[in-house]
C-alpha cells in the first residue's frame, strides 16, 4: 500500500488555468527518492518527457505513465492500482529497457559521478521538481506571473513531504532559476560561500539547509549556460566532493556522552539529540528515541549543517558499536518505533554492504524493505552480512 503523501501527489487536479501537457500525470519523481541518498532537483519536468512530434509518447518511447497509458480520463478518479503504476513508472525511469531524456540527464550524472559518488543510473540518486507538472509552453515562456506562483503554491507541498519522509540526505541545485525559487519559496536557507570562474564570468556556489536536508547549489545550469567546459565541470566536482564528504561515515568522533537509566534526552538548542549520546543495546535505543520524539519537533536527530554523514548517537552492541547519523529522520524513527512496539526492543536488525560494497549499513526491515530516513552504520565493517 503506498503512503498517504504519494497518492495525493499522484490523485489531484492540476492547478486551474496551468498550462499542463494534456493527459500526462504529475511527476513524483525521475528514479526512486526511497532508495536514493541525493536528489537534484529542478523547477519542473520537461514537456518531451510525454510529448515528441506533437502527440502522447506511447509505446517503447514511452517514459512515463499518461492518462492514455492508464486507460484513464481523470488523475482524480485514478484506482489504487493506477496510482502505484504512475509511482512505479517514476520510479523505474532510469531502469533497463527505458528512455531516459539522456541529453538533460547525463550531464548531471557525469557530475554527481565525479562528486559525490552518486547515479541515477545505480539507483543512488534522483531526480525531484519544485512544481510536478510538466507545461506547455516551457516555465520560462509562461507569461502569467499569477500561474507560476499557482504552481510553486501547488507543487511545494509535495516536495516538501517527499524531503521529510524519503531517503533524500543531499538535494543539488542546478542553475539560477532553481537558486531563486528555493530561497523565495523558504524551502531551503542559502548561504553563497564561494565562486567558481566560468568564461568571461563566474559561478557562485551556495550551501544551505532545509527540512533536515542538506542543499549544494551552483547559479551556472549544466544543460543550457554557456562556457560551461569539461575543466569547469571537474572544479565543481571537486567542490562538491568537498562539502558534501562520505555520507556513510561511521568513525564515532568526539567522547561518548553517557545517558543513565531513565535519564531525559539531552537535547541542544535545536531539539537534536546532543552529539555523541551513548546508550548499550537495543532496548535503552528505543527509549532513547521514544523519549527524543515527545520531547522535541526536530526533523532529524542531529544538528545537520555540517557536510558529509556525522556519526551521532552511539549504540554499544556487545563486541560491535553502531552509530546513527545525524541525519536519520524523525519519519524514520517514528517508523522503528512502530516496529518495536509490535515485536519488541529486541527485533532483529540486519548488517547488509552499503552502496560502496562495504559491510556496514544497519536496518531495521526484512529483505527488499526499505527503511527511508535510517542512516545508521557498524563503526566497523563485517566479513559478510549477518543479524544482530
Amino acid at each position: 500500500m503506498l503512503d498517504a503523501y504519494l497518492v495525493a501527489m499522484v490523485r489531484r487536479a492540476a492547478p486551474v488555468g496551468a498550462p499542463v501537457v494534456p493527459g500526462s500525470t504529475p511527476v513524483v519523481g525521475f528514479g526512486d527518492p526511497r532508495r536514493a541518498e541525493v536528489a537534484t532537483l529542478g523547477i519542473n519536468p520537461s514537456r518531451v518527457e510525454f510529448v515528441g512530434n506533437g502527440s502522447l509518447l506511447s509505446g517503447s518511447a514511452r517514459r512515463l505513465a499518461t492518462l492514455e497509458s492508464l486507460g484513464a480520463d481523470d488523475l482524480m478518479m485514478l484506482s489504487d492500482a493506477q496510482v502505484a503504476e504512475v509511482v512505479a513508472d517514476c520510479a523505474r525511469y532510469f531502469g533497463p529497457g527505458r528512455n531516459p531524456y539522456r541529453r538533460w540527464f547525463d550531464p548531471l550524472d557525469r557530475l554527481l559521478a565525479a562528486g559525490v559518488g552518486a547515479s541515477f543510473y545505480d539507483g543512488s540518486a534522483c531526480h525531484l521538481d519544485l512544481v510536478q507538472w510538466a507545461t506547455d509552453p516551457v516555465w520560462g515562456e509562461i507569461g502569467d506571473a499569477a500561474v507560476r506562483r499557482a504552481l510553486l503554491a501547488d507543487g511545494l507541498p509535495h516536495l516538501r513531504a517527499q524531503l521529510q519522509q524519503e531517503n533524500i540526505r543531499l538535494v543539488l541545485l542546478n542553475g539560477r532559476t532553481v537558486l531563486d525559487q528555493v530561497r523565495a519559496t523558504g524551502l531551503a536557507t542559502l548561504t553563497k560561500t564561494g565562486t567558481l570562474p566560468l568564461a568571461a564570468s563566474t559561478c557562485s556556489l551556495y550551501t544551505g539547509i532545509g527540512e533536515g536536508v542538506r542543499f549544494l547549489g551552483w547559479s551556472t545550469n549544466l544543460q543550457s549556460s554557456r562556457g560551461v567546459t569539461g575543466a569547469f565541470a571537474t572544479e565543481l566536482a571537486a567542490w562538491l566532493a568537498g562539502q558534501a564528504g562520505d555520507l556513510e561515515t561511521t568513525t564515532p568522533t568526539g567522547p561518548p556522552v553517557p545517558l543513565p537509566d531513565g535519564a531525559e534526552p539531552p537535547l541542544d538548542s535545536g531539539g537534536h539529540l546532543v552529539r555523541g549520546v551513548t546508550v548499550r543495546g537495543k532496548a535503552a535505543l528505543a527509549e532513547l528515541l521514544a523519549r527524543w520524539l515527545a520531547a522535541s519537533h526536530a526533523a532529524t536527530i542531529g544538528d545537520v549543517q555540517g557536510y558529509g554523514g556525522t556519526p551521532w548517537v552511539r549504540i554499544e552492541l556487545g563486541e560491535l558499536t553502531a552509530v546513527l547519523n545525524a541525519d536519520t529522520k524523525r519519519v524514520a524513527v517514528i517508523d522503528y518505533l512502530d516496529r518495536v512496539r509490535l515485536r519488541g526492543s529486541d527485533l532483529p536488525w540486519r548488517v547488509k554492504a552499503n552502496r560502496r560494497g562495504r559491510v556496514n549499513k544497519v536496518t531495521y526491515a526484512g529483505d527488499g524493505q526499505l527503511t527511508p530516513g535510517w542512516f545508521c552504520y557498524l563503526a566497523e565493517p563485517l566479513p559478510g552480512p549477518r543479524e544482530l
